[in-house]
């Protein structure tokens, strides 16, 4: 896990858990509090994003379309040249673990 720049955000979970055990936070909060906390998903290897694409038997345009990127940028993945960041990872991370199906019904 990445360490956080700051240590608020932790703290802030760490006692959302405990006022949790005690009752005194709902389930849907704590569920809402651990997103907060959510550490950032582990960045991918230009063969991954390949693998990723060609599981989905889509070609590079329209898996480019469905991640709401240009093919150019996808293909600079691919290469190794770049890599994704931010939410373009964290729904590349979903689609390899759930299928393209759950992601995209």
């Amino acid at each position: 896990m990445r360490k956080r720049k700051c240590d608020a955000i932790d703290r802030m979970v760490k006692t959302g858990r405990a006022m949790h055990a005690c009752g005194l936070v709902s389930d849907e909060r704590m569920r809402r509090l651990a997103w907060v906390g959510m550490p950032a998903p582990a960045p991918l290897q230009p063969h991954e994003v390949r693998a990723i694409r060609e599981a989905a038997d889509l070609n590079i345009y329209a898996f480019a379309n469905m991640l709401n990127t240009t093919a150019r940028l996808l293909r600079r993945w691919e290469q190794g040249m770049t890599r994704p960041t931010g939410p373009a990872l964290r729904l590349l991370h979903a689609i390899r673990e759930q299928g393209m199906e759950r992601v995209f019904p």
